[in-house]
């Protein structure tokens, strides 16, 4: 009989939009025993309507995948953690937990949780929303002390046009660049949205730029394995991912 290795250590649930770019991001980092799933959420369209719809498929995905007896569902979609408002994506864990049982988080959780720990009071932002949607960002961080210097906007409203995001990593990049350059009073650079790929730049932009540069999906993960109590560092993730192993 086999011996079966995949979860062994632990299992992610992923509550998300579609977004394959959430797989290019992990996989080869995850740490060794560990493994996640996905869910897909409804969603239409990315404008604060749109977001805030989607929460209502969260439950009845998530128990699809309490079914896999994952040990932690992460709300993995930062705008639709954040587009409620300060509070919003602690009502989305006790929601999901409340239903399922499970542990939960969302990625607005984790990105707040890798601010405080790199203690970040202020960020460049970038990333693919409307300006509307970011709007919604900024005040929810300023409502958790947390101060937006720089923000660039791609405008994306289509889902499908986030879908094809993670074929464009060097967009972020040089958006990144120019942030740091406009902007030299922050203490990060976030690029926000799990749809964005930062996996093959993020340690790059620190070298060039002297900064954190934490991403969504970055922030995502290193938040679900702090909260599941696994420290292996995450190198692939810059400053933040390394944090793990300090821990």
């Amino acid at each position: 009989m086999k011996e079966e290795t995949c979860g062994w250590r632990a299992r992610i649930g992923v509550l998300s939009p579609p977004n394959p770019n959430i797989i290019c991001e992990w996989n080869g980092v995850l740490p060794e025993g560990v493994a996640f799933c996905t869910a897909l959420m409804e969603l239409a369209e990315t404008t604060p309507e749109g977001l805030l719809k989607m929460r209502q498929s969260a439950v009845a995905e998530a128990r699809k995948l309490a079914d896999w007896l994952v040990d932690i569902i992460l709300f993995g979609c930062t705008s639709g953690s954040f587009i409620g408002g300060a509070g919003y994506e602690e009502s989305i864990i006790k929601e999901l937990e409340t239903a399922v049982g499970t542990a939960s988080t969302t990625t607005s959780t984790c990105v707040l949780t890798a601010f405080a720990d790199l203690g970040v009071k202020k960020i460049a932002l970038i990333g693919p929303y409307l300006r509307e949607v970011f709007d919604a960002e900024v005040q929810f961080f300023k409502a958790h002390g947390i101060d937006t210097l720089y923000v660039e906007a791609l405008g994306y409203r289509e889902v499908k046009d986030f879908v094809r995001l993670h074929e464009q990593p060097y967009l972020y990049y040089r958006l990144a660049k120019e942030a740091c350059q406009s902007a030299q009073n922050i203490d990060a650079i976030f690029i926000t949205c799990m749809a964005s790929p930062a996996r093959k730049i993020i340690n790059i932009l620190e070298r060039e730029t002297g900064r954190p540069v934490i991403s969504s999906c970055s922030a995502s993960l290193y938040g679900v394995l702090k909260q599941l109590g696994i420290k292996d560092p995450l190198e692939e993730f810059g400053r933040l991912g390394r944090m793990l192993g300090e821990s």
